[in-house]
């Protein structure tokens, strides 16, 4: 289990690493599959288990140059954002020793996605390498003077018997070298397996290496290291040897270092490639070692392979893919951070069942099997808890079916938890055998049956004719204590229950639900709460399944059929409500088949706000990748955040054609930024804000990019009479543009490449992205400008979808800077904003400069730094803005986003995309200079 100590491994659960991932070629098996990319997880570093049945996760003639590959080195990104593999291109069994062309490389964001490239170094650099002979076992490491990727590796030429280290920093893509490689290190007999890590200022190389006589004979082999204070050099070679075996008849190689998580040592592993073992030696200084050698115990046979450590979320994400996680593992408890919808992202649920105790939301839902089901398949339930609706913890089963010893279905179907003078009861339904209840002292279980038999069965549901009847049950308790239990399928049965919650107390009644229409007739799972004095059934209706929800009076009805709630959800017949009050917000959940391999039999639950009318009927959920407000609570002010959910880079414009005013942000709250999508918010009076919907998604809509949605800007012009709306955008670090007849799209890419995908010359780092799109009112013409870590400007032609490059120009200004630039003009100046520092710091903030002309030069007054964080508000991370000018007057307002009050500042790093769109008033001083922005709640 991950944190558990271990034969002296880790000793406190404090490190975000929690296990550690082993990526291996195998040594047994047929031998046409051996040589290929596989992967093995453990929790302790020292009991390893192989991940998708030992089976490849990547075939090697999907990725190599010969069809093979072998010593795979696997490492995160220093930055987080990703995943790096390099490998040997070589097919023994095929090609045998003679010769292999160069390495492959691969990078994913994820894990489980990889992309890939080769390098074929005679091909590339024939002058240098066109006699090499063999290019083995390449590493990568991050260089911090450089901030750049090494990649070293052992060369060796066609009439030199001398292996040397070679080495070339990668591209930024990762797919090549930025130039060709040049000697890293001559150890003075030759070297292979070299494995590098940093210590206290020390940069330690560990390769296998070997003494001979003056004859050049071999006297001894082993695993020395050579040192440096840079990756440059010079490297100082230590001719001790450091391995067990130096000197015997067992040889080793393939030398791989890491650090245990939440330790102090060190572990150098080795294969033992003649015997098939795999063994290690600890160390503290990583100069001195263990003497006697410990054992991986293992279910594989890896050959020459490293190791990283990874999180939790990540063996969950490998386990979704692959399977092999040990489910010891899987059952701890789990920390994991939603991030939009589905809630859960690392396996299948369905049936959410919420109850809100005190400050926490605990969430209870079935556990559907992985995907491509052909039926229901449930065992057990799931139960997960938050305080914030961000940060989710996944608790050990809280029930099993097999506690209910009298089940004949195999089938864990819907359930619900309610909670009664400190005991909680759970009500879950099977397939046929009734509806069970269990109890337990405290929400997290483990729950045993209460009764030893069904509380009801078919025999307690009159006049129907089926026999999956008696599910999906959902308890109430009244304000005046009384609890009632509804249930059914096809039709709806209520009762009382006892006060001890295991008794029927009296008839079975069907619900009468009237006003019922087309696709409103009650299906299944009901759920049923209280506002305002109100009592509201909300259940699923239909075929697929839709949501509607009906109201009353009294809890026994009638009930009034308002309408439907939910349409189908995606990718899934059925459909399964709950609905609670949490920290002053409604939140409704259901679940859908939206994860990968997802569908009907393989679902995922996900939450929505839950809102109503005055009149008390409820407003139509719409179902959205975003999810619920993630972190909501009410604040003391109503304006801000402007619109609802995770949201950043906000543009903002007035339409002369609508007269209304529109909002466009990223989509905010992906990972890293990853969102594919954009929507628009509409408004008639800047305080009540529509949500119009996904205007243009990757997926669907562009052709050459699929992710990194960011930063829109967008113009409204009338052309022979008719308005036009031209969107620009940021995608995967270039600039696209779009185009539609509405505010609110569908936008369409009208040239089927980026617009912008070249820097200005000059300009050797920054991105292509955050534009900005202005008319100039004096000269009429149009300008784009754009950049990050640079600003530059250049004018758009007359069909606005193309750039005049010759007018192109670089205007950064003498000021700190880093990306989003806004311009406006006003009474003769044109003004620039831009942000300055990481998105991702609490110090994100907005500058000015002022110019004569929208192409500059720019002036920068003294003082210019005009909205800033304020931390007695909890308010960080304000930048990234747009300006809006209210239509025929002198009054403005800056919209920009912050920091997701009042969570995301504890999130670290993630707050950067974690982000809620704001808008305050924006004022002038009489000579021109914009006043300090006071950033409201």
């Amino acid at each position: 289990m991950l944190g558990i100590v271990v034969s002296g491994f880790a000793t406190k659960k404090t490190n975000i690493y929690q296990g550690y991932l082993f990526a291996y070629f195998e040594g047994t098996g047929p031998k046409e599959k051996q040589e290929q990319l596989r992967f093995a997880y453990s929790s302790d570093a020292r009991n390893w288990y192989a991940l998708n049945n030992n089976r490849p996760v990547l075939r090697s003639k999907d990725i190599s140059q010969t069809g093979g590959i072998r010593d795979p080195h696997i490492l995160r990104r220093t930055d987080g954002n990703g995943f790096y593999v390099v490998a040997t291109d070589m097919f023994v069994m095929k090609d045998g020793w003679e010769h292999n062309p160069g390495i492959v490389m691969l990078k994913s964001d994820n894990l489980t996605d990889w992309n890939h490239s080769v390098i074929d170094l005679a091909s590339l650099y024939p002058e240098k390498f066109g006699n090499v002979k063999w290019v083995w076992a390449p590493q990568t490491i991050y260089d911090p003077a450089e901030r750049k990727y090494l990649v070293y590796f052992t060369v060796r030429f066609n009439g030199d018997g001398h292996l040397d280290f070679y080495s070339a920093y990668a591209n930024k893509d990762f797919t090549g070298f930025e130039a060709e490689p040049t000697l890293m290190f001559r150890a003075k007999y030759g070297a292979i397996d070299g494995d590098i890590i940093y210590k206290d200022g020390v940069y330690h190389l560990f390769y296998k290496g070997n003494t001979k006589d003056k004859n050049g004979k071999e006297l001894k082999n082993g695993i020395r290291q050579a040192t440096s204070k840079s990756l440059k050099g010079p490297w100082k070679e230590n001719f001790k040897y450091v391995d067990a075996y130096a000197g015997t008849s067992t040889v080793v190689e393939g030398s791989g270092i890491f650090k245990l998580n939440d330790s102090d040592e060190y572990i150098l592993m080795y294969d033992l490639y003649t015997s098939g073992r795999y063994e290690f030696q600890r160390s503290k200084d990583l100069y001195t070692f263990t003497s006697k050698p410990e054992s991986f115990t293992k279910n594989f046979y890896p050959r020459h392979g490293t190791v990283m450590s990874i999180t939790r979320e990540e063996a969950y994400r490998l386990n979704m893919k692959w399977g092999g996680i040990p489910q010891e593992t899987l059952n701890d408890p789990y920390d994991f951070v939603a991030d939009g919808n589905p809630i859960v992202t690392h396996k299948y649920t369905s049936d959410p069942a919420p109850l809100v105790v005190g400050d926490t939301l605990w969430l209870y839902t079935g556990h559907d099997y992985a995907g491509r089901q052909g039926g229901y398949k449930l065992k057990d339930w799931c139960l997960f808890s938050t305080t914030d609706m961000i940060h989710w913890t996944e608790h050990p089963t809280p029930l099993k079916l097999s506690e209910f010893t009298w089940d004949k279905s195999g089938a864990a179907y819907a359930s619900h938890v309610a909670e009664r003078n400190g005991k909680y009861y759970f009500y879950a339904s099977t397939n046929g055998s009734g509806i069970g209840v269990a109890v337990a002292d405290n929400p997290r279980g483990p729950f045993k049956d209460a009764l030893g038999k069904p509380l009801l069965t078919n025999k307690d549901c009159p006049g129907a004719t089926h026999w999956w009847v008696c599910i999906d049950p959902a308890v109430f308790i009244d304000d005046d204590g009384q609890a009632w239990i509804f249930w059914g399928n096809k039709i709806c049965y209520y009762a009382k229950l006892k006060e001890n919650m295991i008794e029927i107390d009296g008839p079975v009644r069907v619900v009468n639900i009237q006003n019922t229409g087309k696709d409103m007739d009650f299906t299944e799972a009901p759920w049923v709460h209280k506002h305002k004095g109100k009592y509201y059934l909300t259940y699923a209706s239909g075929w697929p399944e839709k949501i509607s929800y009906a109201m009353a009076d009294r809890i026994e009805g009638p009930y009034t059929c308002k309408g439907i709630l939910a349409e189908i959800s995606g990718n899934s017949n059925t459909t399964h409500p709950g609905i609670v009050e949490f920290k002053g917000q409604a939140y409704f959940f259901t679940h859908n088949g939206g994860l990968p391999d997802g569908g009907s039999y393989s679902r995922s639950v996900c939450s929505e706000f839950l809102r109503y009318n005055a009149d008390g009927t409820i407003q139509k959920v719409e179902a959205s990748t975003e999810g619920a407000d993630r972190g909501f609570v009410p604040f003391d002010n109503k304006n801000n955040p402007v619109i609802p959910g995770y949201n950043a880079d906000p543009e903002v414009m007035y339409s002369h054609n609508t007269g209304k005013y529109y909002i466009y942000p990223t989509s905010d709250g992906f990972h890293e930024w990853s969102g594919h999508y954009f929507k628009a918010f509409s408004s008639s009076d800047l305080k009540h804000w529509k949500d119009e919907g996904v205007i243009f998604d990757f997926k669907n809509d562009l052709s050459w990019a699929d992710k990194n949605a960011w930063a829109p800007t967008i113009i409204e012009r009338k052309i022979n009479g008719k308005y036009r709306y031209f969107y620009y955008y940021s995608a995967e670090k270039k600039i696209g543009v779009a185009v539609s007849d509405s505010p609110t799209g569908p936008f369409k890419d009208p040239i089927g490449k980026p617009l912008i995908d070249y820097k200005p010359e000059g300009v050797r780092g920054g991105q292509q992205i955050d534009p900005d799109v202005f008319h100039d009112p004096q000269s009429g013409k149009y300008y784009i400008y754009w950049g990050c870590g640079y600003l530059a400007v250049a004018e758009l032609n007359d069909d606005m979808v193309s750039v005049r490059k010759e007018t192109m120009k670089l205007i950064t200004p003498k000021s700190p800077f880093t990306e989003g630039a806004e311009v406006f003009y006003r009474n003769g100046l044109y003004y620039f904003l831009w942000s300055e520092n990481d998105t991702r710091s609490e110090d994100y903030r907005v500058r000015y400069a002022i110019a004569k002309s929208p192409v500059g030069p720019l002036e920068v007054p003294d003082k210019n730094l005009i909205l800033w964080k304020r931390p007695e508000k909890g308010i960080y991370g304000t930048g990234h803005n747009a300006v809006l000018k209210m239509n025929g007057k002198d009054e403005w307002y800056i919209v920009y986003h912050r920091f997701r009050r009042p969570n995301a500042i504890k999130m670290g790093w993630a707050a950067g995309y974690h982000r809620e769109v704001c808008m305050d008033k924006m004022e002038f001083e009489t000579d021109g200079r914009i006043k300090i922005v006071e950033p409201t709640l």
